[in-house]
């Protein structure tokens, strides 16, 4: 089948060893860094110190990977000038969105369950001895379906900054709105997806990265609320991104070098 062969080439492509090689060494830097947090801290709690690295950790690397990734969906294209012959293609326009954007979810989901299990792995010796490895495994599956048709949309809405928009959500927006008081915390993807692993609050821990965990891992939200609301979320973004590639122009950046 056609769709087919559209998402093994976008797979094939997101997955090349140049462009997966960073993200394997980030995953590694991040088991290191857990290691030396663990050992600084001598931290006897490990839920609590698995709540705290891998909301500062893994799930961040999610919405990063996401966006970077989310980028070469069709920007990328726009960016290099190749976009014309992608459209060449004899397939429709929303299924060549769909199973790109598809690809980039795969490949951001693969990226975010290593640094997961490494940094499972550097608090319990083994990921499969974390009781919160599959939740959190599951809630990166869901994250990288959101944040995936978001940045895709993003990137499709405006060519130019794109990248800095997506980027300044990832950083900024997740880490700053969930601590936010009122009910800001729900324009947050992050907030949704500790409901769906179910994460407890992170409790303790002091300086910095404590602090940190402690506003980041507060999970106020059902885990049935987290599901509905990723889910409208991922088919409105979805959805809009198929329609709007397939209702508009998209033509080479002459001013991209």
């Amino acid at each position: 089948m056609t769709e087919v062969f559209v998402f093994q080439a976008a797979l094939r492509d997101f997955l090349r060893i140049k462009r997966i090689i960073v993200w394997i060494l980030v995953a590694f830097a991040l088991f290191g860094i857990s290691k030396v947090f663990l050992y600084v801290n001598q931290a006897n709690d490990l839920a609590e110190a698995y709540s705290m690295l891998s909301s500062l950790l893994v799930f961040r690397v999610l919405p990063l990977a996401s966006a970077i990734f989310s980028s070469a969906v069709i920007g990328q294209e726009v960016e290099q000038k190749t976009i014309v012959y992608l459209l060449t293609r004899p397939v429709e326009r929303w299924k060549l969105v769909l199973f790109r954007t598809l690809a980039s979810a795969v490949a951001v989901s693969l990226v975010s369950v290593v640094t997961l299990a490494l940094v499972s792995a550097a608090v319990y010796g083994s990921p499969f001895s974390n009781p919160m490895f599959f939740r959190d495994l599951v809630a990166i599956l869901v994250g990288s379906l959101a944040y995936g048709t978001l940045f895709v949309f993003v990137t499709l809405l405006m060519s130019k900054a794109a990248m800095v928009v997506c980027l300044l959500f990832a950083f900024a927006w997740e880490t700053a709105v969930p601590n936010m008081p009122g009910s800001m915390s729900s324009l947050s993807v992050s907030t949704y997806l500790s409901a769906i692993a179910q994460r407890p609050s992170a409790l303790g821990g002091g300086g910095f990265l404590g602090n940190m965990a402690n506003a980041l891992g507060v999970n106020a939200v059902s885990a049935q609320t987290g599901w509905m609301i990723l889910a409208l979320m991922i088919a409105f973004f979805g959805g809009l991104g198929m329609w709007w590639f397939s209702t508009f122009e998209f033509l080479p950046r002459e001013d991209a070098e």
